[in-house]
């Protein structure tokens, strides 16, 4: 019988960085062009198996709105939230540059640290990219995070973002206990 587990996540990142593309692509296996504008927040749930450690976990995933004038709207999103991936647009460097803001006000929110991944989005735009594959890694690294580069367009490492996130709270809350 497999271990249960329910987590709320959070998706950290700014504004059309693909937060709304990956929670679509991971919680409904589709993808959307015609993305409209995140106001406040935004969740979906999702059940996910991971055989290979013998559990079960249901994700509620808050999808936060990115643009800076939501800052006070988000506050109260965070309550409770036990991981988040922290996503940026690999073709905007401003975005990636802004990933330690994002975590910062996280953990603010929280009065705590929470595990987070970095996942490093929009892969597929390869002749766009404006930020290596090992700034991000370097970046995840020296913060204590793990690494995963996406693309919510094709479906690459989308399920693998979370699966990850969930094995890290996982160990985290069987390290606690």
């Amino acid at each position: 019988m497999p271990r249960e587990y329910r987590f709320k996540v959070v998706m950290l990142g700014d504004g059309a960085v693909g937060k709304t593309a990956l929670t679509t692509r991971f919680t409904q296996e589709y993808f959307d062009a015609d993305y409209k504008r995140t106001i406040g927040s935004d969740f979906a749930i999702k059940k996910l198996e991971i055989p290979e450690i013998d559990v079960n976990v249901t994700l509620q995933v808050w999808d936060l709105a990115g643009q800076p004038r939501f800052e006070v709207v988000r506050q109260g999103f965070y309550r409770g939230a036990r991981g988040g991936l922290l996503v940026y647009d690999v073709t905007r460097r401003r975005t990636f540059l802004n990933i330690q803001n994002w975590k910062d006000e996280a953990f603010k929110n929280l009065t705590r640290e929470i595990p987070l991944v970095v996942v490093a989005n929009k892969v597929d735009l390869v002749d766009s990219r404006a930020v290596t594959t090992e700034e991000g890694q370097k970046w995840a690294e020296e913060n204590g995070h793990l690494y995963v580069e996406s693309s919510a367009l094709t479906g690459k490492n989308v399920e693998a973002a979370y699966v990850t996130l969930c094995k890290t709270m996982i160990e985290e809350s069987t390290a606690v206990s």
